[in-house]
């Protein structure tokens, strides 16, 4: 397989890249301009399987290169798209082509967020057989945090502080792309498509399958009502939620309608920015500040579905009780960049509809941790060890937890029954460039 953007063949798998060693880093990085011509990596002094995260597999490189210095990377990420022993994650390889174009943009003078440097970046679109390799975040050390997994934020001693953090640096990133400052290559490789994109918006499943996933999931709190919160072990609540599933079907097609019809609301956006994509540190005011990893499906999209990328997997207090400031500081963030102010009444309703949306994906914790977890019964809670190290049953029963917790909370269910009193947008700016639809 040979690179679209380099020409060079790609290694697809850790065997066939150390094989070719130092040699192939050397090209490579000197091909995307991440060597000097006359520099060149000298050894590879460490590497081991980094077996973490979902598609493609991924290697921690250590190298010595024959000039270092203090803007050479001497600890490097490895990203493959491929992933030949196992099927399924190898099915969404082509994520990567995103994020390997996306990587070498980021390069550019003045990119307005931090992301890790990259050094090599390409991948052949045909077989969609591409590698990513980058700079190593040093989490835990040289004034960065340790590494946030997703869904434990009870571990932080301030998340509001975290998320304000992400909002910020998000609303930058989109503000510049809305503005006209990230350049027309940008705009040119990641091209929005209107219909590819609003495909997130509205639930996806008929009527009936909804009602039954909603009986599944509270017949599942009420055999084990020791993984949720006291608010929602109440069997009542199941009458009326249940009641909210034909109102949410029938006004799909007008959540849609909102969601798409304003195109102010769209600009260049890291789609799942959650805890775990982010990297932290403090600048010498004490400050905090984030960087953002993981940038495959980048691309412009809804403000409201980057935003519900943020705090999706948030505790459910932080939406009950700090959504309208999160959604201040990325708007404020969003306009400092010269890019037309959202209006923050529209941009809320947007940002719960997106929360609707969720509602038939938000319902299948209970097949997740009966897949993923044996002894079910002795589980003491949320919070319990046998989550630590069980992403997808810790993440979905977070996910459906924060569903039942925001539909009451937030009102969801009254929300889309008046739909009919929201425009489908407020305004149309008339300021700054016109985004570029296809």
């Amino acid at each position: 397989m040979t690179g679209d953007n380099f020409g060079l063949p790609i290694p697809a798998d850790a065997e066939a890249l150390l094989a070719g060693g130092t040699e192939f880093l050397t090209t490579a990085f000197r091909a995307a301009g991440g060597l000097d011509p006359g520099n060149s990596v000298a050894a590879i002094t460490q590497s081991a399987e980094f077996p973490e995260g979902g598609a493609g597999k991924k290697l921690l490189l250590t190298v010595a290169y024959e000039r270092s210095g203090a803007a050479l990377p001497e600890q490097l990420f490895v990203k493959f798209s491929r992933d030949f022993d196992d099927e399924l994650r190898d099915s969404v390889r082509d994520m990567m082509i995103s994020e390997a174009n996306f990587a070498l943009l980021s390069r550019g003078p003045g990119f307005p967020v931090k992301v890790p440097r990259c050094l090599f970046a390409d991948i052949e679109a045909a077989s969609a057989t591409g590698l990513l390799v980058t700079e190593r975040i040093p989490y835990g050390r040289d004034g960065v945090e340790p590494f946030h997994p997703k869904c434990m934020d009870y571990l932080l001693p301030d998340p509001v502080e975290h998320y304000r953090a992400i909002m910020r640096d998000l609303g930058r990133l989109s503000g510049a792309h809305r503005a006209g400052r990230l350049g027309p290559r940008l705009d040119a490789m990641f091209p929005y498509d209107r219909k590819q994109a609003s495909a997130v918006f509205g639930v996806h499943a008929p009527g009936g399958k909804l009602v039954q996933w909603a009986n599944r999931m509270f017949d599942f709190v009420q055999r084990y009502p020791n993984l949720f919160p006291e608010r929602v072990r109440d069997p009542a609540l199941r009458e009326p939620f249940l009641s909210y599933i034909a109102d949410v079907v029938r006004a799909n097609s007008r959540i849609r309608e909102i969601l798409s019809g304003n195109q102010d609301l769209v600009a260049f956006a890291h789609w799942n920015a959650n805890i775990d994509n982010c990297w932290f540190e403090r600048d010498a005011q004490g400050v905090l500040h984030c960087g953002f990893i993981d940038w495959a499906n980048a691309g412009p999209i809804s403000l409201a579905q980057a935003i519900t990328g943020v705090i999706s997997a948030a505790e459910p207090y932080i939406w009950a009780e700090h959504l309208d400031e999160l959604l201040g500081v990325f708007t404020e963030a969003f306009a400092a960049q010269g890019a037309p102010r959202p209006d923050p009444d529209e941009l809320r309703l947007h940002v719960l509809l997106m929360a609707v949306s969720s509602v038939g994906s938000s319902m299948a914790a209970p097949v997740a941790i009966a897949s993923e977890i044996d002894d079910i019964d002795a589980i003491t809670g949320p919070r319990d060890d046998a989550f630590r190290h069980r992403y997808n049953a810790r993440v979905l029963l977070h996910m459906m937890t924060n569903l039942l917790e925001n539909w009451q909370a937030l009102a969801l269910g009254d929300l889309v029954r008046h739909l009919d009193d929201f425009p489908a947008h407020r305004s149309h700016s008339k300021n700054g460039p016109a985004f570029p639809f296809s």
